[in-house]
């Protein structure tokens, strides 16, 4: 439900941030998520928690599009704007593989929350950029045609990821590993990812970069069927963290340079995230019942991310 939150709550900031501006969606995003994920630590019982989690979708789904715009107004790199980004997920999978060795899981909110706090305070001067656009329908039909292959691409290849995080804690720990590890998997993830972001990933085209993320997803879905310890998994890590920064750098310079409603699309890319981490559990579900074997799972989901490649690459290869 955090998912469909997020997806929901992307489509609707990411259109307000190209009519209302930039600057106010971003400080308002922070103040709301720090209250949601501190209010998380309190929860009660499922439902509270179930409510709670839906609130920090919508929460978590406000800001990123406008941040991706300003950045984009200001002539931030994608690449570079990515990087922090992934180096984030890095500290936050660190800390939290970290706190779960010390504390009890409810911590993780508590630190999270923090978090958003420290941004707040990092993004309380920023100056509007002033970029505005105006007539952008609620439903951005034309957006959404234009960039079709991206999207579609995206919810076929996400889905795919996504089937495999549901059960990463019972694949690592079926391996091997603890939760610790669970997390630090992760980390490794990241961490690569912020250096291909940051050096490599602003200088190649970007039709080829998502076709070339899209194949290294493929092939990194179908490389965890062969995993049989820990430390197998570090090397399709770095593969994994290949194929994300090529891919959302890629998608991120795609939809920015294409498109003059830019936080639409990139909303509209992030909406596609969260629908595929909604829908790719309730299909991974669906099949770990008839099959019940993580390594099954993984192959479907690699064939399943080999239809995202055939999506993008058939209406883009002559830019290729």
């Amino acid at each position: 439900m955090y998912n469909l939150a997020y997806f929901l709550s992307s489509m609707i900031f990411g259109r307000l941030a190209d009519v209302h501006g930039r600057r106010r969606f971003i400080i308002s995003g922070f103040v709301i998520a720090f209250i949601v994920f501190m209010c998380q630590y309190f929860y009660r019982d499922y439902y509270s928690l179930l409510l709670l989690r839906i609130m920090a979708g919508f929460a978590a789904g406000i800001f990123p599009a406008a941040i991706v715009s300003m950045a984009h107004d200001t002539n931030l790199k994608m690449g570079k704007l990515s990087a922090y980004g992934a180096l984030g997920w890095a500290l936050g999978s660190y800390f939290a593989g970290l706190i779960s060795l010390f504390f009890p899981f409810k911590a993780t909110y508590l630190f999270s929350s923090l978090v958003f706090l420290f941004g707040l305070f990092v993004v309380w001067k920023l100056p509007d950029t002033g970029v505005k656009i105006k007539n952008i329908p609620m439903l951005p039909k034309e957006v959404m045609f234009r960039n079709w292959a991206v999207y579609l691409s995206y919810i076929f290849r996400h889905s795919a990821a996504t089937m495999i995080w549901a059960y990463w804690p019972l694949f690592i720990k079926s391996i091997g590993g603890n939760s610790f590890w669970q997390a630090a998997t992760m980390g490794v993830n990241s961490t690569v990812q912020f250096f291909l972001m940051y050096f490599y990933t602003d200088v190649r085209r970007y039709t080829q970069l998502i076709l070339l993320g899209l194949v290294l997803s493929s092939l990194t879905f179908l490389s965890y069927t062969f995993a049989i310890n820990i430390w197998m998994i570090i090397p399709i890590q770095v593969l994994l963290a290949t194929s994300w920064s090529f891919l959302y750098v890629g998608s991120l310079r795609y939809l920015t340079d294409r498109n003059p409603e830019k936080a639409t699309a990139t909303g509209l890319l992030n909406s596609s995230i969260g629908i595929s981490a909604f829908l790719g559990p309730l299909i991974g579900g669906v099949f770990m019942h008839f099959f019940s074997h993580y390594r099954s799972l993984m192959l479907f989901s690699f064939l399943l991310s080999s239809i995202a490649i055939v999506i993008f690459f058939i209406p883009h290869r002559k830019e290729i």
